[in-house]
């Protein structure tokens, strides 16, 4: 049985899927302790400036936890409108930047979960996908509108259908994660990434994530995000941040975002 573990580093919020003897797999509970969980993390911020989202052991999440679902009475939509689709939008709600580090395998549900993160990194022989195939289920966990959005009809289609999995040098190199490493090194890279986000303009990174996430949604045309970025460019202006940052450039320094 998978536990859901929160930990504590400073600027850094790390949520674990601890579960390696079921590979991580999420039952409702657990994705009630991960909206707990979230929710912790969204009343620390400002003092949290990330969180990263990773599995304990070889595999990050295989998926739903199907061991003691009965399939004639298991409610599918509940599940996934109820419980999953909150978990999925607090995630993606959090005004600061979330990471998932993927190693082994992301499969639906678990997939689910780490598209939720506004950056994927992970290990080049990870594993993407679906096994709905192989049990006469629907894509799910919002897959349908992440794939097409980043791979496109065909692709979409013959991963569900054929039920491949994408390694994850392959889902890099179509956009399905963000980059892909050699495996003994995800760790370390992981670990350097977050060193720049905790030192890095909090309140830009957050009015970023918001406006990336509205023209991801919204689709704008040129014009409309011309105004847009002027009128958050304004704002951002006016941020401390932005201060010392143009300071620190013109003064040929690093700067000191605290």
């Amino acid at each position: 049985m998978t536990e859901i573990q929160l930990k504590n580093r400073g600027p850094i919020a790390e949520l674990v899927l601890d579960g390696p003897e079921s590979r991580n797999a999420l039952d409702a509970d657990n994705l009630r302790d991960i909206a707990a969980a979230v929710a912790k993390v969204a009343e620390a911020v400002p003092n949290v400036r990330v969180l990263l989202i990773r599995g304990e052991g070889k595999v990050f999440c295989s998926g739903r936890d199907i061991a003691n679902v009965d399939v004639e009475t298991d409610d599918a939509h509940a599940f996934l409108a109820e419980i999953f689709a909150p978990v999925f939008q607090a995630i993606r709600a959090l005004p600061i930047p979330v990471i998932a580090q993927v190693q082994g395998a992301a499969l639906g549900l678990g997939y689910g979960v780490a598209a939720a993160a506004d950056i994927i990194f992970a290990a080049d022989d990870a594993k993407f996908g679906s096994p709905f195939a192989a049990i006469g289920a629907m894509l799910d966990s919002g897959a349908h509108h992440v794939f097409l959005d980043r791979v496109g009809y065909h692709r979409t289609m013959d991963l569900i259908v054929t039920g491949d999995f994408m390694t994850g040098a392959e889902a890099a190199a179509t956009g399905i994660v963000s980059r892909a490493v050699p495996a003994v090194e995800l760790t370390d890279f992981v670990e350097s990434k977050l060193e720049k986000i905790v030192t890095g303009p909090a309140e830009a990174f957050a009015m970023e994530k918001g406006f990336v996430q509205k023209l991801a949604d919204e689709r704008p045309n040129l014009a409309e995000v011309l105004a847009q970025e002027a009128a958050l460019q304004e704002s951002a202006r006016q941020t401390p941040d932005y201060a010392e940052g143009f300071t620190a450039f013109q003064e040929r320094r690093k700067p000191n975002f605290d």
